[in-house]
């Protein structure tokens, strides 16, 4: 019922889906963390440090970017013919991606990359068969750099602006090396003031060099989430095969912003090796793409009915671990 409803982007959307965020992430306020600000990246150290004593304050800054980013991608995916039909499924699905460990119910740097990283995938799609696109091509690679001063690991996505270049337009040197300086402007402004102020060593050693060399213990997991980690995995696997078989259909646009989402899943993965502790937050970064490939699959599938009883018993699982982590 729910996939149906969403599927066909009916105007009931815009009731379901804020209602199943608040749903989800109200657990948090179950389990209130206080925000990590150790070792962070100087963005994020910046705007959390003021209130990461605050943990219901942090609950609800986290509960309002996950909703506006999950409204922001499927307003992208939408206006830029990302899948073969207006559909409202990916919000519903980043939601859920964003959701499948308490742990992940609290304000922490991925939030605040995914809503640069959305903004980055706008200005690339947006670029498709313009005469020229100087401007998104900086604003881009800006918005990719801005994504990795809140978060190091997001490093491993400037090689997809690369890849977006190649996709989306012709080759023009010009654009390649507007590009390259756009993701250049924010760390030479950030190195700059780290100099300014004598602390350059503090941003290398404390900021960068730390986290990547010197791991730490992993977050000790329940049997529920590896049943639901299996049951996301075997969802993402049948849209990964449904894609490859039918990249055939859609407009050339479509086939090219999925293989994009490949692509970024791709890149994504190398992410993992560059954090200090593998925990559920670390795989907060595959939720754009996967939340577009799994939004694709449930679209496509034939037999409505397996596609409504997969995602439920999902979600089912999903508020179990959440209530098993907090009672």
């Amino acid at each position: 019922m729910i996939v149906r409803i969403l599927k066909s982007n009916s105007p009931a959307a815009f009731f379901i889906l804020p209602l199943i965020a608040i749903i989800i992430w109200s657990f948090g306020f179950g389990a209130l963390h206080l925000s990590e600000v150790r070792h962070s990246m100087p963005f994020y150290e910046l705007l959390v440090r003021p209130v990461a004593g605050i943990p219901w304050l942090c609950n609800i800054i986290a509960i309002l970017l996950v909703t506006g980013e999950g409204f922001l991608l499927n307003y992208i995916v939408n206006e830029n013919e990302a899948l073969t039909r207006k559909t409202a499924l990916p919000a519903l699905l980043y939601f859920a991606f964003l959701s499948i460990h308490i742990d992940m119910l609290q304000l922490h740097p991925i939030l605040f990359a995914n809503l640069f990283l959305l903004f980055a995938l706008s200005k690339i799609l947006n670029s498709y068969r313009k005469d020229t696109a100087f401007s998104q091509v900086f604003d881009a690679g800006l918005l990719i750099s801005v994504a990795t001063l809140f978060y190091l690991p997001c490093i491993v996505l400037f090689p997809l602006l690369g890849i977006a270049l190649i996709l989306f337009r012709p080759f023009m040197w010009r654009e390649w090396i507007i590009s390259f300086f756009g993701v250049l402007v924010p760390f030479i402004f950030v190195i700059s003031w780290y100099f300014w102020k004598d602390t350059l060593d503090y941003l290398l050693y404390d900021k960068m060099f730390f986290p990547i060399v010197f791991k730490e213990q992993g977050t000790r997991l329940n049997q529920f989430f590896y049943i639901l980690a299996s049951t996301g995995l075997i969802i993402v696997l049948l849209s990964f095969g449904k894609l490859f078989n039918d990249l055939g259909g859609g407009s050339q646009k479509t086939k090219k912003a999925l293989i994009l989402m490949l692509w970024m899943t791709a890149f994504a993965s190398l992410s993992i090796f560059l954090v200090p502790a593998i925990t559920p937050i670390s795989f907060a970064l595959f939720a754009i793409p996967l939340s577009v490939i799994c939004s694709n699959y449930f679209i496509r599938i034939r037999k409505e009915l397996w596609g409504e009883l997969l995602f439920l018993l999902f979600i089912a699982l999903l508020l179990i671990n959440l209530a098993v982590n907090i009672f």
